[in-house]
């Protein structure tokens, strides 16, 4: 078997790669892009103010704990029942 016309093979192969390493160069390359809402903005505000304010109140603490020391502090356990119950009932819905 006698294969003809072998250089119009290599024109057709060199043809290929030309034009496969020009549609390469076109692609255009695209970043990524985050955008954060102003919902998500404002969320992050609030969390970092959140985060500078103490957990502990020190100077209520440290009232209560004298207090209890000294004898005089008291409870009034129906304004905590009342409040228990109102908590409950908003947290029902």
């Amino acid at each position: 078997m006698k294969i003809n016309g072998v250089s119009n093979i290599h024109k057709v192969m060199n043809a290929y790669k030309a034009n496969k390493s020009q549609n390469i160069n076109k692609v255009s390359l695209k970043e990524d892009k985050i955008e954060i809402s102003q919902k998500g903005k404002d969320y992050q505000i609030a969390m970092d103010a959140l985060k500078n304010v103490e957990d502990v109140r020190e100077d209520k603490v440290n009232d209560i704990k004298i207090r209890i020391e000294n004898g005089t502090y008291t409870i009034d356990k129906h304004n905590i029942a009342k409040s228990m119950i109102s908590e409950d009932l908003n947290w029902r819905g």
